[in-house]
């Protein structure tokens, strides 16, 4: 079964398909859709905290990153505009100015690669391949020139000054994470090719290993600058709290940006995948926006639970990790509650509705979105 078209989906709000509708006000006139009320209850989990150094830091941040001209005219406003600056002073709320100032970079580069990945320019499974290749040249030889793709050099500008403070174990991790974000990211270039869904099962693996958020935590422990022995990061309650507070996040920004990334014909999303096949008690069944929805949003219910479960679970390591697993583990729901707050402030998911969005919960469907032009990687 393939996933419905945007002319299909319209169809089924004209005639009542889709349903289970949170308890929001819709305008009949409008294809819209209602969010469920997560920042509530993560909000009631996860603390929310501000970085004070967050504008002398991005203003920074930015001018370098500038200097490389990824983006340029209207699209070098829209992605500036989209305040990756915020996002990283809510995530990384603990790091002091040079350290968030090196991640504010590494988001700029990461967002950078993602939209080529979603946007088009790397479309292509062979230039997406070069563009792995290069991303991780830069990483595991240092004295590998400056490559002409743009975005692996804003990278590889990163990861020099974090070998220069970062602890061994942190930037093995942020290499490794970073090895399997692009190769699975090189994977789902693969599986739009051939017009493959994957299966509720296989989506939530597969989220987890393409979403770069294990890069995020390895950057995260950078910020702090903590080096976890591997007896902690390696710990299976360690690791659980990181895929729990990761889900939570990816499944909540699934939500958020499933107007745009259906706009743009992109399925790769939990509640696309929720709607093309759900197994329920062993019953195959069809969910509609709105239910799959409301689906994913208990999912993310569950994982809190989980998560505050797990975290009880929390070992003593000894004098000096206790600390060191405590900070880390607060920086994660930092960074997992800066992120869903930060979804309502960008205009990244929303545009110039997201304070309006953020009050009702509504929010419209948005029309087709054209892809950019293709790109073309060199070394």
């Amino acid at each position: 079964m393939r996933i419905p078209s945007s002319s299909q989906l319209l169809f089924s709000f004209y005639n009542g398909t889709v349903s289970s509708a949170p308890p929001c006000h819709l305008d009949k006139f409008a294809f819209s859709i209602c969010l469920p009320d997560i920042r509530a209850y993560t909000g009631k989990v996860f603390a929310l905290k501000h970085n004070p150094h967050h504008l002398p830091a991005a203003h920074e941040a930015y001018e370098s990153f500038d200097t490389y001209g990824i983006h340029t005219g209207s699209k070098r406003q829209r992605f500036f505009d989209y305040d990756f600056g915020l996002m990283s002073a809510l995530c990384f709320a603990d790091a002091d100015f040079p350290h968030l100032r090196t991640a504010i970079e590494l988001v700029l580069w990461l967002f950078s690669f993602d939209d080529m990945i979603d946007r088009g320019a790397l479309n292509n499974i062979q230039r997406m391949k070069n563009a792995v290749d290069v991303t991780m040249k830069v990483l595991r030889d240092p004295s590998t020139p400056p490559p002409k793709f743009k975005v692996a050099a804003v990278l590889q500008s990163c990861f020099h000054r974090m070998r220069q403070d970062g602890g061994d174990g942190t930037l093995r991790r942020f290499i490794d994470a970073t090895d399997q974000y692009t190769q699975r990211s090189l994977e789902q270039q693969v599986n739009k090719s051939t017009e493959r869904i994957p299966t509720v099962n296989e989506y939530i693996q597969h989220r987890r290993e393409a979403s770069a958020m294990m890069t995020a935590l390895a950057v995260l422990e950078y910020t702090l600058e903590l080096n976890l022995p591997d007896e902690v990061a390696n710990n299976s309650v360690v690791i659980e709290l990181g895929i729990a507070g990761s889900d939570i996040l990816n499944w909540a920004n699934d939500i958020y940006s499933f107007p745009v990334e259906f706009a743009r014909g992109d399925v790769h999303n939990f509640v696309s995948v929720a709607m093309e096949h759900m197994d329920v008690a062993m019953e195959h069944m069809d969910l509609g926006v709105e239910d799959a929805i409301a689906y994913v949003d208990q999912r993310i219910r569950d994982r809190v639970d989980e998560y505050v479960a797990t975290k009880n679970k929390l070992p003593k390591f000894g004098p000096g990790l206790d600390e060191q697993a405590a900070r880390y583990i607060q920086g994660i729901e930092y960074f997992v509650q800066g992120f869903i707050d930060w979804s309502f402030i960008t205009p990244r998911y929303f545009g110039d509705e997201a304070k309006k969005v953020k009050e009702t919960g509504v929010v419209k469907l948005v029309a087709p979105i054209a892809l950019d032009a293709p790109l073309h990687v060199e070394a």
